[in-house]
C-alpha cells in the first residue's frame, strides 16, 4: 500500500511541476514584452518533454534563453533548475510561488526592443527521446552574471529554484 501512494505522489508532483514550469515560462514571456505566440503553439511538446523528463529523472535544467533577433547574441537568461531531493520526506503539498517569477523580471531589467527566445533542456545522458524536441546548443553566458532568485514551483520531493543570467 505504501508504494502505491508514492508512486501517486511522484506521478502528480511530477505533472504538477512540469505544468507550473511550462506557466512559470510562459509568465516570463509575457512579463518580458516577448511574442507568447511560439510558446502556446509548442505548449504540448513542452510539457510532454518536461514530464517526461522529470518523471525519468533527467531534466536538470529548463532554460528560457532571451537575445536580440539582429544579433542572435545571449542577453538574458532563466534557468529553472531541478532539485529531485528538494523535500524528501515531504507530504506530498504541491505549490508554485510566481512571486518568485514575478521579482525575477523586475531584478532583470528591461529588454531592447525586437528580441526573441529559445526554450532548452538540460538534460542528463540515457534520456528518452519526445516528439517535438531536437538537439540544440546553449548560447554562451560570457559576460553575463548569474543570480539565484530563490525556490519556484514544488511537490513531494521534486522542486525548481530560478535563476537568472544578465
Amino acid at each position: 500500500m505504501a508504494t502505491a501512494v508514492q508512486v501517486n505522489v511522484h506521478t502528480y508532483a511530477t505533472t504538477h511541476v512540469a505544468t507550473n514550469l511550462i506557466r512559470s515560462l510562459k509568465q516570463l514571456v509575457v512579463a518580458c514584452g516577448l511574442n507568447a505566440t511560439k510558446l502556446v503553439g509548442q505548449w504540448q511538446v513542452l510539457e510532454n518533454g518536461v514530464a517526461t523528463w522529470l518523471g525519468s529523472r533527467h531534466l536538470e535544467r529548463l532554460v528560457l534563453e532571451i537575445y536580440p533577433t539582429s544579433t542572435g547574441n545571449l542577453i538574458r537568461r532563466f534557468d529553472f533548475d531541478i532539485d529531485y531531493g528538494y523535500h524528501p520526506s515531504g507530504d506530498g503539498d504541491l505549490w508554485i510561488d510566481p512571486d518568485t517569477v514575478a521579482y525575477a523580471i523586475k531584478k532583470s531589467g528591461e529588454l531592447p526592443k525586437n528580441c526573441s527566445y529559445d526554450i532548452l533542456a538540460k538534460n542528463s545522458s540515457g534520456r528518452p527521446d519526445v516528439a517535438g524536441w531536437t538537439n540544440g546548443t546553449f548560447r554562451s553566458t560570457s559576460g553575463l552574471t548569474r543570480r539565484s532568485v530563490g525556490a519556484t514551483v514544488g511537490g513531494g520531493d521534486l522542486g525548481a529554484s530560478l535563476g537568472v543570467w544578465k
